[in-house]
């Protein structure tokens, strides 16, 4: 009977689950691509992090070569010894770059926070495409159960049938 149900009404159609995977695949591969962002805000020996890491360590020690050159110069200047003016540099340049490593920590929790709330995020967004395949899928399944079922009751209401006809016909 189905092939003629099928000849008569055509064919039931089907959701195609690979199909639904391949619409959202540009949605899926941005997700992806967020969480591994995420991940690497967090991850303090991250490649992204240790470049932060090191540019400010280059720019404090660029700007601490200036502090230490300027007070040089204000040393001779003002008739400091060498040995005064050599430390008074010395001490500006260590002020300068004394606080990269704190600044960079600093740094590394807005980043962790941030990569903790993209991760957040992008995890709300796997969820419903997650859930959207598995309603597709849950509902495929249930339409099938449902046609099966559909067709066990005619059948047994044909068989019912038959069966109610055979015996009253032997009586008449």
């Amino acid at each position: 009977m189905g092939w003629l149900s099928d000849k008569l009404f055509g064919k039931r159609k089907r959701l195609d689950l690979g199909h639904i995977n391949k619409l959202m695949a540009p949605t899926q591969g941005l997700v992806t691509e967020q969480l591994d962002m995420s991940r690497e805000m967090m991850d303090p020996n991250s490649e992204m992090n240790m470049k932060m890491r090191n540019l400010m360590a280059q720019r404090s020690a660029e700007s601490g070569a200036q502090a230490a050159q300027q007070m040089q110069k204000m040393g001779a200047m003002g008739g400091m010894s060498p040995a005064q003016a050599m430390m008074q540099a010395r001490m500006a340049q260590n002020q300068a770059t004394g606080g990269v490593n704190q600044q960079w920590q600093q740094g590394l929790q807005g980043q962790f926070s941030q990569g903790m709330g993209l991760m957040g995020n992008m995890t709300r967004m796997q969820q419903g495409l997650n859930e959207s395949q598995v309603n597709a899928y849950t509902g495929t399944i249930n339409a099938a159960n449902a046609r099966r079922n559909q067709n066990m009751g005619m059948g047994m209401s044909l068989v019912g049938g038959l069966m109610s006809g055979m015996g009253g016909g032997g009586q008449t």
